[in-house]
C-alpha cells in the first residue's frame, strides 16, 4: 500500500473517530453504532480514545508531509488531552456552583432569545434565593455573572441541540428543553476546549522565546501544577478555562504584533481585549500592555527629537483603532447590562459596591493561607512569579511590559471582597495570569537547567533532602510515641505523622513566610497560622456567626497559650484558664462588639479582659455556669487577628463558649 493511500486511510480514520468522539462526549452514546440510542461505558471510550490517538500520530506525525506534519511537542500536547477527555466524560463535572449562572445565559440566548433568566433559574430551583427574587429595574431576574463565556458555549450548545432533536427521533429517552445531558455536555466540552486552546496558545508563544523542550516544559507544568486542569474537567461551565483562553489569544497576538503594530492589527487586539473582559472584567487590565506600547512609542519618538505634535500623529491612528476594538469587543457584555440593568456601564459592580476596595488588600493570604491561597494550592505557581527575576534579566523587553498586568492584576485579586473566591480550587480569579506565568515558569526552569549544568552536584542534593527530612520526621514521631517502637506501622499514618510533625515544628512550607510571619508576629507555633487565618468572625462565607467555640471539639486554632485541657464541667465542655490565657479572633475592619462569655468558678472569681494590650475590664465568675458582658469598643480592636487576653489568680476558672455581637444588630 503506497505511503499517500496509507496518509488517506489514517486521515479518514482521525476524522471518523473525531466525529463519534465528539458524539459521544455530548450524547452519551455512538454515532458509528445506532445514532445515539445505546450508551457507551468506559472500555468503548477508552478503546475509542487509543486509536484516535494511533490515528492522529500516523496521519500528522508519522505518514505526515510538509506544512501538516505536527511537530512532537504539539502531537504530545493532543496526545495528552485525551487522557483528560477520559477523565471528563467519566469522572468530570457539568453544571455546578456559578457554572449554572453562565449557562443560564447560553440557554436564554438560544431557546429564548433573550436575557428573562426567570425559567432557568426556576428550573435549577434558585427563584427563592434572596439576591434572584426581587427583579431588576428592567423587570427581569438580574446576575452579577459576565455574558462571555455564556456566548462562548453557544456553538456547541447548538450542535447538542442538533444532537439532541436527533436521538429524540430515533427514540431516545432525550428531553429537547435545553437543559438534558446533551446541552449541559455541550456546555462543559465547551469549557475544556477552551482550556486546551489556552494552552496550546501558551504553548506556541513560549516556542517564540524559548528551547522547544523548555516551551512543551512549562505549558505541561502550567496545566498540572495550576488550577486550570480542574477548571477544564471538573467545574468546565466556570468562566475560569475560557478567561485563560482569552487571556492567552490576546497575549498571543500582543506578542506578535508589538514590534510594528499596523491600525488593523490594533483594532484586532482591541476586539480581543474587549471581548476578554466580557468573559471576565478583569482581563481589562491586559489593556495595559498595548497602553505601554503606545507610551513607549511615543517616548522613543520625543528622544529622537520629534515634537509633541510629530510624535504623537503616528500614534493616533493605532490608539484609536485600539480604543476603538475594546469597545466594539466590550459590547456584548454592555449589552447584557443594559437589558438586565437598564444601564451600558454599572457605576458600582454586580457583586456590590464593597465587593472591590482598593485601599484594603489582603496580600499574605490571598497568596499563602491555606483557604485557596494562590502558592498554599498551588506552589508551582512560585516559579511563575519568581520567574520573572531571570526573565528581565535576559528578555527586559518581553518580561517589563508584562511586569505591569502582572503586579496590577495580582493587586486586584488581593483587594476582592471575598480574597479566598469562594469554593475555589486555589485562587481561580488568576485565570488571566497563567499566561504570563507561563513565561514565568519557562524561565524559572531555564535559569534552574543553567544552574545544574554549572552546579550538577546541586541534583544529588535535591534528591537527598526529601530523604533526609523523612528520616528526622521518623525520629520525631519515634521520640513523641507517635510510632510504635516494635510494630509494623502503617504508610499512610507514617507520612500523616511526619508532616504533622513537620508542621508543628515549622509550619506547612506551602504557607511560608507568611506562616513564619504569623509566628513571629503572635509568639505562636507557625503551624497554626493553617487553621487560624481566614476564619472570621462575621465576614462573609463559612464565618463563625460571632462564636468562638472554646472548650468545644475544633478550638485549638483560636487558642493561644495559657488554656487547659478540654473537660467537662456540670455539664458543659470547657477549658480551665492557666493564669492568662489568649484567644485569636479575625475580624475585617474594627467594630463596636459586645463580649459574652460563660463561666465557672469554685467561688466568686474575676477575670480580666484586655484586647490588643488595652485593658476593658472584668468578667465575674460564680459557683454555676453563668454568662457576663463585655463591651469591646472598635477603638481596641484591628483589621485581621485580634488578641483577646482573659486573666485570672490561680487556674481554677472554666470558659465555655466566647460569643461576640455586633452593637446595633440583634
Amino acid at each position: 500500500m503506497s505511503r499517500a493511500l496509507l496518509r488517506r486511510a489514517a486521515g479518514l480514520a482521525a476524522a471518523l473517530l473525531c466525529f463519534d468522539l465528539l458524539f459521544l462526549l455530548l450524547s452519551g452514546s455512538s454515532s458509528l453504532l445506532d445514532f445515539g440510542r445505546t450508551p457507551v461505558g468506559a472500555a468503548g471510550l477508552l478503546l475509542r480514545l487509543l486509536l484516535f490517538g494511533l490515528a492522529l500520530a500516523l496521519r500528522f506525525r508519522v505518514l505526515a508531509e510538509g506544512r501538516l506534519r505536527l511537530s512532537r511537542a504539539t502531537l504530545a500536547l493532543l496526545l495528552l488531552l485525551l487522557p483528560a477527555l477520559a477523565e471528563f466524560q467519566l469522572a468530570g463535572g457539568r453544571l455546578g456552583g456559578d457554572g449554572v449562572m453562565y449557562f443560564v445565559y447560553t440557554r436564554s440566548l438560544f431557546f429564548d432569545r433573550d436575557l428573562d433568566f426567570t425559567n432557568e433559574y426556576e428550573h435549577f430551583g434558585l427563584l427563592s434565593r434572596g439576591d434572584l427574587a426581587m427583579p431588576t429595574d428592567t423587570g427581569l431576574r438580574r446576575s452579577i455573572f459576565a455574558v462571555g463565556p455564556g456566548l462562548l458555549m453557544l456553538p456547541l450548545y447548538a450542535l447538542g441541540h442538533g444532537l439532541a432533536l436527533l436521538q429524540s427521533a430515533l427514540g431516545a429517552p432525550v428531553k429537547v428543553n435545553g437543559f438534558s445531558p446533551p446541552y449541559s455536555n455541550a456546555a462543559a466540552l465547551s469549557g475544556l476546549l477552551a482550556g486546551f486552546a489556552a494552552l496550546l496558545l501558551v504553548h506556541a508563544l513560549l516556542r517564540r522565546h524559548f528551547r522547544p523542550g523548555l516551551a512543551l516544559g512549562a505549558t505541561l507544568l502550567l496545566w498540572g501544577g495550576s488550577f486550570l486542569h480542574w477548571y477544564m474537567v471538573q467545574q468546565p461551565t466556570m468562566s475560569h478555562a475560557f478567561s485563560a483562553g482569552a487571556a492567552a489569544l490576546a497575549l498571543w497576538t500582543w506578542d506578535r504584533t508589538r514590534r510594528d503594530r499596523s491600525a488593523l492589527q490594533a483594532l484586532g487586539l482591541g476586539l480581543l481585549l474587549g471581548f476578554g473582559m466580557c468573559v471576565r472584567w478583569q482581563n481589562g487590565v491586559l489593556l495595559l500592555l498595548p497602553a505601554l506600547d503606545l507610551w513607549v512609542g511615543l517616548r522613543a519618538a520625543r528622544r529622537a527629537g520629534l515634537g509633541w505634535g510629530a510624535a504623537l500623529r503616528p500614534a493616533l491612528r493605532p490608539a484609536a483603532a485600539l480604543a476603538a476594538g475594546a469597545l466594539l469587543g466590550a459590547i456584548p457584555q454592555m449589552w447584557a447590562w443594559k437589558v438586565i440593568y437598564g444601564e451600558w456601564l454599572l457605576r458600582y459592580p454586580p457583586h456590590g459596591a464593597g465587593f472591590l476596595r482598593l485601599d484594603r488588600p489582603f496580600a499574605l493570604e490571598t497568596l499563602f493561607s491555606s483557604r485557596h491561597g494562590l502558592l498554599s494550592w498551588t506552589p508551582a505557581l512560585w516559579a511563575g512569579y519568581l520567574g520573572f527575576l531571570p526573565l528581565l534579566r535576559r528578555r527586559p523587553q518581553l518580561a517589563w511590559p508584562l511586569l505591569l498586568p502582572l503586579l496590577a492584576m495580582t493587586y486586584v485579586n488581593m483587594c476582592s471582597g471575598d480574597w479566598w473566591a469562594g469554593g475555589s480550587f486555589s485562587n481561580r480569579r488568576f485565570d488571566s495570569l497563567l499566561p504570563l506565568f507561563a513565561l514565568g515558569l519557562a524561565a524559572a526552569l531555564e535559569w534552574g537547567l543553567g544552574l545544574l549544568r554549572r552546579r550538577p552536584e546541586l541534583a544529588l542534593l535535591a534528591l537527598g533532602l526529601p530523604l533526609v527530612a523523612f528520616n528526622l520526621a521518623l525520629a520525631e514521631q519515634l521520640r513523641l510515641g507517635l510510632v510504635a517502637r516494635d510494630d509494623t506501622v502503617d504508610f499512610p499514618d507514617l507520612v500523616r505523622g511526619g508532616w504533622s510533625v513537620m508542621a508543628a515544628a515549622v509550619g506547612s512550607p506551602n504557607t511560608w513566610p507568611a506562616s513564619w510571619i504569623f509566628a513571629l508576629r503572635h509568639d505562636r507555633p507557625p503551624g497554626q497560622y493553617d487553621l487560624l487565618v481566614g476564619r472570621y468572625l462575621f465576614y462573609r462565607q463559612n464565618n463563625l456567626g460571632g462564636h468562638v467555640p472554646v472548650g468545644q471539639p475544633g478550638d485549638e486554632p483560636y487558642l493561644g497559650e495559657g488554656w487547659a485541657r478540654r473537660e467537662n464541667l456540670q455539664g458543659l465542655d470547657a477549658r480551665r484558664l492557666r493564669g492568662r490565657a489568649r484567644l485569636f479572633l479575625a475580624l475585617d475592619e474594627p467594630e463596636d462588639l459586645e463580649l459574652r462569655v460563660r463561666l465557672l468558678a469554685p467561688g466568686p472569681r474575676e477575670v480580666r479582659v484586655s484586647a490588643n494590650g488595652q485593658a476593658l475590664g472584668r468578667l465575674a465568675a460564680g459557683s454555676a455556669w453563668g454568662e457576663d458582658r463585655l463591651g469591646l469598643p472598635a477603638r481596641a480592636l484591628v483589621r485581621e487577628l485580634n488578641e483577646l487576653d482573659f486573666e485570672t489568680e490561680g487556674d481554677d476558672v472554666a470558659i465555655s463558649g466566647v460569643t461576640l455581637l455586633q452593637r446595633g444588630r440583634p
